[in-house]
């Protein structure tokens, strides 16, 4: 089981010891918790869709391996991280959907600090944490990131999926890290009390920022509460009591006479759920796909995002009523470099900024514009590099 991660987890993060919990590293911690909340959530991409959009053919595992779970559904979420440093979601997600079928390893969802990429289906079991755990658990990845902001907004992204995970299977969160029971689990956890795997991330690594487990599961925690749920999570609600009944008011009097036809009413926006910047001119479409008859909006402009919509196959954000931007003039995607190149402006002009080197990957966004008969890809909103420096992933 996942040989060769096993052995880039043992040659990085197992060997480091689980400090005893010091003051200094619980306020360490909280603070960590404390930043990671005030980051947006960055969203959830599904793999099948991204890989479309970049030409990739995408290798289904459900359809191939239908791992039922024992109860018909997940019992809880395992946490793993990937052991190898510096590795994004995105390039995780190209790796696994190419080789999952020689290295017999799989996962629902890879998370970074840009977002989600969720693999397949939660409603079926994977490959990730060994015979005893793969029909039980949805099983999510976290990315090693280099600094302690983007560990912190990976960590937030991390949490709110889980939280959602949680919410829609009507599972309610207990720490399962210390006893084995609960369903909110790590692999080390797995390990101890179910056996069949001797991984023990993503303790060493969680260790390396001054974190843990329990912090992380206080995290879910807050935003499971925070997200609602159907059954109560409190602890102490069976020694409350319960709330005496209020009369029913009178029925009001109705203020429109029955044969008058009411307005109706406009459609209302959900509860906005981040703030990004356009970075490609973007036209607006409605949630058809047709093209509104609204302006095109400008690279740079700051965009109110309240979710996202795939239609026709491709992954829409609204910024309005019945208001949509191609995801990909604000997300962007990665591409190689197979050429050294420079930057240029949007009247074609080459901009004085380094020179971007082979073999380095580029985020680009929307498709080719063309800028004095020449095509480009734009890379920032008011930054280019030619078509032809690009390498087709």
């Amino acid at each position: 089981m996942k040989k060769i991660i096993a052995a880039m987890a043992l040659a990085t993060g197992l060997i480091v010891p689980v400090q005893t919990a010091s003051a200094a590293v619980e306020v360490h911690a909280s603070t960590i918790n404390d930043t990671a909340k005030q980051n947006s959530f960055s969203g959830v991409t599904d793999l099948e869709q991204m890989l479309k959009q970049e030409g990739i053919q995408y290798n289904s595992f459900t359809a191939k391996n239908k791992i039922n779970y024992r109860y018909g559904k997940p019992e809880g979420v395992v946490i793993h991280e990937t052991a190898t440093p510096g590795a994004s979601a995105h390039s995780e997600a190209i790796y696994f959907n190419r080789e999952w079928m020689n290295i017999y390893s799989y996962v629902h969802a890879f998370v970074d600090h840009t977002g989600v990429i969720q693999m397949t289906t939660p409603d079926y079991g994977v490959w990730g944490a060994g015979p005893n755990a793969n029909n039980r658990f949805v099983q999510v990845e976290l990315c090693q990131e280099n600094n302690q902001a983007d560990f912190a907004k990976s960590i937030n992204n991390d949490a709110i999926y889980v939280a959602q995970i949680m919410h829609k299977y009507n599972l309610v969160p207990d720490n399962a890290v210390h006893d084995g029971k609960g369903t909110v689990w790590s692999h080390h956890a797995v390990s101890n009390f179910l056996g069949g795997t001797d991984h023990t991330d993503p303790d060493g690594y969680f260790a390396k920022w001054g974190y843990s487990m329990d912090e992380f599961y206080d995290l879910i925690k807050y935003y499971y509460d925070q997200q609602g749920s159907s059954g109560s999570t409190d602890g102490d609600s069976a020694n409350k009591q319960p709330e005496k009944p209020t009369k029913p008011a009178a029925p009001s009097k109705p203020s429109v006479p029955a044969n008058k036809p009411t307005t109706p009413s406009k459609p209302a926006l959900p509860t906005p759920i981040t703030t990004r910047t356009l970075m490609h001119n973007a036209k607006v479409y409605d949630a058809s796909g047709t093209a509104a008859d609204l302006p095109t909006k400008k690279a740079g402009s700051s965009l109110t995002i309240y979710g996202n919509k795939t239609i026709k196959g491709k992954k829409y954000m609204q910024i309005g009523v019945d208001q949509y931007v191609v995801a990909s003039n604000v997300e962007g995607k990665l591409q190689s470099l197979n050429h050294n190149a420079f930057v240029y402006d949007r009247k074609g002009w080459r901009v004085n900024t380094p020179k971007l080197y082979r073999g380095n990957y580029l985020r680009t966004y929307g498709g080719r514009v063309k800028i004095k008969g020449r095509r480009y890809y734009q890379i920032n909103v008011n930054q280019f590099v030619k078509v032809g420096n690009f390498s087709r992933y």
